[in-house]
C-alpha cells in the first residue's frame, strides 16, 4: 500500500508538471503564432524595401550609363572640340568667340557632373546603410526563429510525454489528477495571499 501510495504521489507530481507544461505549451504556441505573424509582416516590409532599393540601384546604373555616353560625346562630338582659328582671326577674337564659350560649356558640364557624383555618392551611402540595417534585422529575426524552433521542439517533447501518460493511465484518470493538482495549487495560492496581507499589515 505504501509503495502504491508513493507511486500514486509520483504520478500525481508528474501529471502536475506535465499539466503545467501543457499550459505553458498553449501559451507559448499563441505567442509563437503572434511572433510568426510579426515576422511575416517584417519579411513583407523588407521585401518591399528591397524592391525599392533595387529600383534605386537600377536608376543609378542608368545614370552611370548616361554619364558614360556623355563622356564619349565629349571625346568625339564636334561641339566639344576647340575649332582651328580662321586665317584672319586675331588671338583676342579666337579667345572670345571660340575658346571662352567652349570653356564655359565645359565648366557647366563639370559642375553638373560634380553635383551628380555627389548625389550618387550620398545615395550610395544611404542605400548601403539601409542594406546593412536590413541585414542586421534579418539576422536578428533568423536568430529569433531558431530560438523559437528550439522552444517548440522542447514543448512538443513535453506534449508527447503528456500523451504517453494519457495513453498509460487513461484520459479520465489524467484529467482527474490534473483537476486535483489545479485545485491544490489554487488552495496553496489562496493560503499564501492572506499570510502576505497579514504580514504586511503587522
Amino acid at each position: 500500500m505504501e509503495q502504491i501510495r508513493k507511486e500514486g504521489e509520483a504520478i500525481r507530481q508528474e501529471v502536475s508538471e506535465l499539466s503545467a507544461t501543457n499550459l505553458l505549451l498553449k501559451e507559448q504556441t499563441e505567442t509563437l503564432a503572434e511572433d510568426k505573424e510579426k515576422l511575416l509582416s517584417e519579411n513583407e516590409k523588407l521585401e518591399k524595401q528591397q524592391k525599392k532599393l533595387q529600383q534605386e540601384l537600377n536608376k543609378m546604373v542608368q545614370s552611370k550609363e548616361v554619364m558614360e555616353r556623355n563622356i564619349h560625346a565629349y571625346d568625339e562630338d564636334v561641339k566639344w572640340q576647340l575649332a582651328e582659328p580662321g586665317a584672319l582671326m586675331s588671338a583676342k577674337a579666337y579667345r572670345d568667340k571660340k575658346a571662352l564659350p567652349l570653356v564655359e560649356k565645359l565648366k557647366e558640364v563639370v559642375k553638373n557632373l560634380t553635383i551628380k557624383c555627389v548625389q550618387l555618392a550620398e545615395q550610395s551611402k544611404k542605400l548601403t546603410a539601409k542594406l546593412d540595417g536590413q541585414q542586421k534585422q534579418i539576422s536578428r529575426l533568423t536568430d529569433k526563429v531558431m530560438e523559437q524552433s528550439d522552444i517548440i521542439d522542447r514543448l512538443q517533447e513535453k506534449a508527447s510525454d503528456f500523451g504517453r501518460l494519457e495513453r498509460h493511465l487513461g484520459r479520465e484518470q489524467v484529467q482527474l489528477i490534473v483537476e486535483r493538482s489545479k485545485a491544490l495549487e489554487q488552495a496553496e495560492r489562496a493560503n499564501k495571499r492572506p499570510k502576505r496581507a497579514f504580514e504586511m499589515s503587522r
